[in-house]
């Protein structure tokens, strides 16, 4: 199990870097790949806050949980505004690049929930799903903590794809 985490977090890596490389640059954008993309995104967000609540995190901090995910999606469309260029080639497909923070700040959390999910549940934090653990509570802070911001990297992505669709409309 420990080669197939660190397999997992590699693979994660190396699609994050792909991926931030190609914000940089700019590439081709539609509505359909946006709004794929932010369902993953959400997707697998979801997943990893999920283990937080196996292991002793309250179901009451699934609203704070919320709220960080709904107040960093509307202050990071209202915010991207001047960050996303979006241009048209002559071949008619719309290309867009920047709005590079938010995706930052969400694989900074995503990363650091599995490296602190290592640390501290071990070598099967990944398989948390079949037996509930119960962690001490400086442990439970620390990884509410990296949810928290998760939350706030993944609502500010669909805050910024909600703006880029926006912009693409128009």
């Amino acid at each position: 199990m420990q080669y197939s985490s660190l397999l997992f977090v590699l693979v994660i890596s190396v699609i994050a870097i792909f991926r931030l490389r190609k914000r940089i640059a700019g590439g081709i954008v539609n509505k359909n790949r946006i709004i794929l993309t932010t369902i993953l995104y959400f997707a697998t967000s979801i997943l990893a806050v999920f283990g937080s609540f196996q292991i002793g995190v309250s179901l009451w901090y699934l609203v704070v949980y919320a709220v960080a995910l709904t107040g960093s999606a509307y202050l990071s469309s209202k915010l991207v505004n001047d960050k996303i260029t979006i241009w048209k080639t002559d071949d008619g497909q719309v290309h867009a690049k920047g709005g590079n923070i938010p995706y930052i700040i969400w694989i900074a959390g995503l990363l650091s929930r599995f490296v602190i999910g290592y640390a501290f549940i071990g070598q099967d934090y990944l398989n948390i799903y079949s037996t509930q653990k119960i962690m001490d509570s400086s442990t439970i802070l620390v990884i509410m903590v990296v949810d928290v911001i998760m939350m706030i990297g993944v609502g500010s992505l669909i805050g910024r794809n909600i703006h880029l669709l926006s912009k693409i409309k128009n």
